[in-house]
């Protein structure tokens, strides 16, 4: 089938793992979604590289109809393994079991890994006419149309070793991961042999590898905003670099006050620079969302691309006016020469 020699091509929140969190400074922009995908697709060309070691260098083989079974199996166990340990070490969980649950996870989708191959090549002899039977039996057939059910089953078993560990988080997005990431890796693996830019069926399978991991890693577990607390800046005026986090170390709802009043505030600005007593407030809810609400009827704005909102207080209505907040946006405080300016944003907590 696939043959060695041609290449190889969270546990959610393990409800119990609470603690600090580190995020190695990924920062919060659409680029951290890519983070576990790299890291999934990386996993599984290393783990393509060092077969194809053991195979040159130390002279280990096998029949060669267990080619398609071992070169599936290594790289669901490969991947599975790489998506639990990326969110272990994310979330910080103590070592025991940041690494033995990967090796668990696995364990488990490479071995139904191998199995859903066996089943599939059972299968397929009853599934293709007659006409193809040598086509179905020939181990040494580089082919998408008779391995089809050897991939989808690889994928189906990449999904199921981490929602084991997982604890069934969100099934869906581990199946589609899983299945889609495992086809859309034989797609390429079949056209890059059928281009020739593959080299002999080589890069092929290191493509299968990368697709099939990026894939994974992209659909079934992404960097939640919970590892990330909010934080308010003051970009200028005489308060310059002053920042203080917005939410409570418990995670309950908190409100920070912004003003000129001197006592009990959570950043001063002095009312030469357009503050009233109590100016604007930045608050978060128990669902992790963000919003700021103004309190003067002086000059206050949060600003955003192609955006402006005004936030001054209007007595006519029943409560202050309010806005959500997302990383980069900046309050503007007064206006002309007596302003402030401070910005949102989003860090890891690590450094809350």
């Amino acid at each position: 089938m696939l043959s060695l020699t041609a290449g190889w091509g969270t546990f959610a929140p393990l409800a119990a793992a609470e603690g600090p969190v580190n995020v190695y400074l990924l920062p919060y922009t659409w680029t951290r979604h890519l983070a576990m995908a790299l890291w999934c697709g990386g996993a599984a060309v290393v783990t393509w590289w060092l077969v194809l070691s053991a195979l040159l260098f130390i002279g280990l083989d096998w029949p060669p109809h267990w080619d398609g079974p071992l070169l599936l199996g290594a790289m669901a166990g490969a991947i599975a393994g790489a998506s639990v340990l990326g969110e272990g070490n994310l979330r910080r969980v103590e070592l025991k079991r940041r690494f033995g649950w990967p090796v668990v996870a696995a364990a488990v989708s490479a071995a139904l890994a191998v199995v859903g191959d066996i089943v599939w090549r059972a299968l397929a002899g009853a599934i293709f006419a007659r006409d193809f039977a040598s086509d179905v039996s020939d181990d040494s057939l580089v082919s998408l149309t008779f391995r089809f059910g050897s991939f989808a089953a690889a994928g189906l078993a990449t999904a199921v070793g981490p929602l084991a560990v997982r604890r069934l988080h969100d099934p869906l997005s581990h199946l589609a991961g899983g299945v889609g990431g495992a086809l859309a890796g034989a797609a390429s693996w079949h056209l890059l042999g059928l281009t020739g830019l593959g080299q002999g069926m080589y890069l092929s399978a290191a493509a299968l590898g990368l697709v099939w991991g990026g894939v994974f890693g992209l659909l079934s577990w992404g960097i939640p905003d919970a590892l990330y607390a909010g934080w308010v800046r003051v970009l200028s005026g005489s308060r310059l670099g002053v920042r203080i986090p917005v939410d409570a170390p418990d995670g309950l709802p908190k409100e920070r006050f912004i003003g000129h009043y001197p006592r009990g505030l959570d950043i001063f600005v002095p009312v030469t620079e357009g503050a009233s007593e109590l100016h604007v407030t930045v608050a978060v809810d128990g669902q992790q969302r963000y919003t700021a609400r103004g309190l003067t009827l002086l000059p206050v704005q949060v600003r955003r691309f192609l955006e402006k909102v005004d936030l001054r207080y209007d007595p006519r209505r029943p409560a202050p006016l309010e806005t959500g907040l997302s990383s980069g946006d900046r309050i503007v405080v007064g206006e002309g020469a007596q302003r402030a300016e401070l910005e949102f944003l989003m860090l890891p907590r690590e450094e809350s």
